[in-house]
Order: C-alpha cells, then sequence, then structure tokens
C-alpha cells in the first residue's frame, strides 16, 4: 500500500511539454474563429460547414493524417520509451481517421471507407497497442507504470475529455460546438506529434525516461545505436 500511496503521489516524471493544453486551447480555438469567420463573410451555410464531410471535418481529418505522419517519424527516431509513446499516438490518430471518415453508401461514393473498416482498423491497432505494451511491460515494468501515470499521460486524459465534449454536444444536437471540440481534441493530437518529432533530435529531452527504463531498454538501445 505504501508503494502505490508512494507511485501515486509521487510521480517521478512528468509531461515533458506542459504548455501542450494552452497552446491546444488557443490554436484549436483560434483557428476555428478564422475559418468559420472567413467563410461567414463567404455565404457558407452550416451544412457546409458542420455537415457529413463539412469543412470543419475535413480539417479534422487533415489534423489526423498528419498527426499520424508526424508521429510516425518521430517513433523511428526516439528512443525506445519514446518510441512507445509515439507510436501509441499514431495508432490512436489512425484510428481517429478512420473514425471521422464516413462509410461508402450510394449517396457517399468518394472520401468514404468501407463500412467494415470502422471495425476491422480500431480492432488492429488496439491489439497492435496490447501487443506493443505487453513487449515494454517485459522490457521495463517501471517504465510503463511511469507512462501511464496521469503525471504523464494526462495529454491522452485531456484529449479524451474534448472527444467526450464532443458526444455530448453531438447528443445535445450541438452540431456546431461537437464538430469544434473534435478539432480542437485532434489538433491537441498534431502538437503533440510535431513535438515529439521535434524532440527527437535533442536527446536530452526523453533522457531522464530512458535512463530509468531497466536494464532490457538500454541494451536495446545500445544495440540500435550500434547498427546506425
Amino acid at each position: 500500500m505504501k508503494q502505490l500511496q508512494i507511485f501515486v503521489f509521487n510521480p517521478t516524471h512528468f509531461w515533458p511539454y506542459p504548455r501542450l493544453l494552452v497552446d491546444t486551447l488557443v490554436s484549436g480555438l483560434v483557428s476555428c474563429m478564422v475559418v468559420i469567420m472567413t467563410l461567414r463573410i463567404f455565404g457558407v451555410g452550416d451544412d457546409m460547414l458542420y455537415g457529413e464531410n463539412g469543412v470543419l471535418e475535413t480539417l479534422q481529418v487533415i489534423a489526423l493524417c498528419a498527426a499520424s505522419i508526424l508521429a510516425i517519424l518521430a517513433a523511428v527516431r526516439l528512443r525506445p520509451a519514446g518510441r512507445f509513446v509515439a507510436t501509441t499516438t499514431a495508432l490512436l490518430c489512425l484510428v481517429f481517421f478512420v473514425r471521422e471518415i464516413p462509410s461508402c453508401r450510394p449517396d457517399i461514393l468518394l472520401a468514404c471507407v468501407p463500412r467494415e473498416a470502422h471495425r476491422i482498423v480500431p480492432t488492429v491497432c488496439g491489439l497492435l497497442l496490447l501487443l506493443h505494451a505487453a513487449i515494454m511491460y517485459r522490457a521495463s515494468p517501471a517504465a510503463l507504470l511511469r507512462m501511464m501515470h496521469p503525471a504523464f499521460s494526462w495529454p491522452l486524459v485531456f484529449v479524451a475529455g474534448l472527444l467526450v465534449t464532443g458526444e455530448v454536444f453531438e447528443e445535445l444536437e450541438f452540431e456546431s460546438l461537437e464538430e469544434i471540440s473534435e478539432l480542437v481534441a485532434y489538433i491537441g493530437l498534431l502538437l503533440s506529434s510535431a513535438w515529439m518529432l521535434k524532440t527527437s533530435f535533442q536527446a536530452r529531452v526523453w533522457q531522464a525516461i530512458c535512463e530509468n527504463a531497466g536494464a532490457l531498454l538500454q541494451r536495446l538501445q545500445t544495440s540500435l545505436d550500434r547498427r546506425r
């Protein structure tokens, strides 16, 4: 019990990008306001802005696509501990990317995916994430637990909160607020991915996490360094 209390109340690692919350809200809301006000000037209606395959949904797909690419590039460059974070982000972005694309039907033949993709892609990504977590746990349970601590994983909780807020707005039939909440959430993932790629060129940012990731992770990193 004492060890649990120490783990919960005395975290040893924190998310290295503490301004993510503020940057996400500011950049996301400002972007939404600029887009909406600009298109309103040109007479664009609610259907084009907030409807199926509308402007905001298109921006959501673009943000998720960019976030996935940046997270994958970051995963290639980062050390094992950072690679786990980047891979997790990339898989989540891929799931949300498919989620935002409608299923193909007679009235939607372009910019759509087969209905089965909405089940297959999340399932495959979930299995890959579990497999990656299992490998990480086997290598270093302490490192995985540190990254699961809210002090480190709060960005995912923040994004999840925005998406839940969007679902609430959808139930209340506030379509505009739903789309804005989701776009801000995906911009948060984009900023996280961009930041991870940027810091992949700065070893000191992830050094503390990797130093405590366990002997196997250290041996794995040494092996990778020798191959380069």
